[in-house]
């Protein structure tokens, strides 16, 4: 099956730039990159040449390390691919480009000398896995670059078919008016929380909505994800690296303050020994620190040089099956209402923190003490803090929000939950569903 892709909205306004450089296509292994890249070729170009320098190394490796010159590199490509490469109408694909530094460092000289040509590199692991060679550098500013992510909730709807109730969606949200399908949204978005938007999980999901296949998939990426920390980390990082993997979900589920504590990994530890550990997942694309703001005034600065923070998972299926939650419970009306609400309350925050990545929108929380805390505060298009309330449930009291409204006075506020559409005295409530409507809310006035 293929899944559409809001990024090649993105991809396609690239092409029909002016100014077009080469592109590089980043994001964590299995977001659908190679996939995307390839989709958007065959619909856009009428010829489409991939060097797969994973699958094939040996034998494009020698075209770089001759000399770096475009026409050349085009010349032997053509040969070895059996096309014939024109710029006018053919989409060159330099797959997993970070395995052979001399291409990446090409990159530079298609942006000066040969800028016609259309070229895409897809990458991973960027920064951890490279492989750094004297003489090859980086292309600073020669580059156009575009990170991938996770399907978000819309794109998984527009997997199933339901573009219908996707746009239903964005419209009862603008006319901040009650959504019909509420109660089917509702359960697709706790099926959703379970599958995660990793293309390979969704769709296996969607063919067979078989959870034991499903879930059989995710733990095999996770062991995938695992096994690249003790490939491309130093040994001493890879141990500490793993130890954050393996707590980063646990202390989401707690059922007092979510902020990361080392203590809960290991006794006596200290963030400087952890550092290279969170900077390794943060450059893999698995993980995102949340930050604590030092106050809740744009624009928003993290508290004490960052050392206060929680860890959210780039993928909520990920985070299901680390924490072996039961997706058949999870998804089922009457199993959900008996699990904790503390793993329930963890993967939906979990959920509108990889929304708002996806959205590329940037945000921190905010905490007075043990009195209150206000799960996210981002900033709208006017420099105004927005304080969002996540509940996993349709239980919409919220001492926090309240405090927060009081004491500081915010012209507006979100408050995401499992209850329908509606606004009341500046507080908007949204269901969970449409967090991919946060950016239009955001703007509208």
């Amino acid at each position: 099956m293929e899944i559409r892709r809001k990024v090649e909205d993105e991809l396609l306004a690239w092409k029909k730039r002016p100014s077009r450089q080469p592109l590089l296509l980043l994001g964590a292994r299995q977001v659908g990159k190679t996939f995307t890249a390839h989709h958007f070729g065959r619909q856009h170009f009428a010829k489409l040449v991939t060097a797969n320098f994973q699958a094939d190394l040996a034998r494009l490796r020698p075209l770089f390390d001759a000399s770096l010159e475009p026409d050349r590199i085009i010349e032997d490509l053509g040969y070895l691919t059996e096309t014939a490469i024109t710029a006018q109408d053919t989409l060159i694909i330099f797959d997993e480009i970070q395995l052979c530094p001399p291409a990446l460092t090409a990159l530079k000289y298609f942006a000066e000398r040969a800028p016609q040509y259309a070229i895409i590199a897809t990458g991973s692991l960027f920064g951890v896995s490279i492989h750094r060679e004297e003489h090859y550098t980086f292309p600073v500013g020669k580059v156009d670059t575009l990170q991938m992510h996770p399907l978000d909730f819309e794109e998984y709807l527009w997997a199933q078919g339901m573009e219908l109730h996707a746009e239903g969606i964005r419209r009862a949200v603008e006319r901040c008016e009650r959504f019909a399908a509420h109660d089917d949204m509702v359960r697709q978005v706790r099926r959703y929380m379970m599958t995660g938007g990793l293309p390979r999980v969704v769709t296996t999901y969607i063919e067979t909505k078989d959870w034991s296949e499903t879930r059989r998939v995710q733990r095999d990426l996770a062991l995938l994800y695992a096994a690249d920390m003790a490939l491309y980390a130093d040994p001493v990082d890879s141990v500490r690296t793993r130890a954050i993997w393996e707590s980063a979900p646990r202390q989401l589920a707690r059922d007092t303050s979510r902020k990361f504590k080392l203590a809960d990994m290991k006794s006596g530890a200290r963030f400087h020994q952890y550092d290279a550990g969170f900077a390794w997942l943060e450059a893999a694309g698995l993980v995102q620190r949340h930050y604590q703001a030092e106050v809740p005034f744009a624009p928003l600065r993290a508290r004490d040089d960052g050392t206060f923070f929680k860890v959210y998972l780039f993928d909520t299926g990920i985070l299901a099956t680390q924490l072996g939650m039961s997706a058949q419970v999870f998804c089922s009306d009457q199993g959900y209402t008996r699990i904790a609400s503390s793993f329930c309350g963890g993967i939906a925050e979990n959920y509108v923190k990889q929304a708002l990545t996806c959205a590329g929108l940037n945000s921190m929380y905010w905490s007075s003490g043990n009195a209150a805390e206000i799960d996210f505060l981002t900033v709208d298009d006017t420099m105004v803090v927005v304080p969002m309330e996540v509940k996993s449930a349709d239980t919409i009291r919220s001492r926090s929000l309240d405090s927060y409204r009081q004491h500081y006075h915010p012209p507006r506020a979100i408050r995401l939950s499992m209850k329908n559409v509606g606004q009341e005295d500046g507080l908007v409530s949204l269901p969970l569903y449409s967090a991919f409507c946060l950016p239009d809310v955001l703007r509208s006035r």
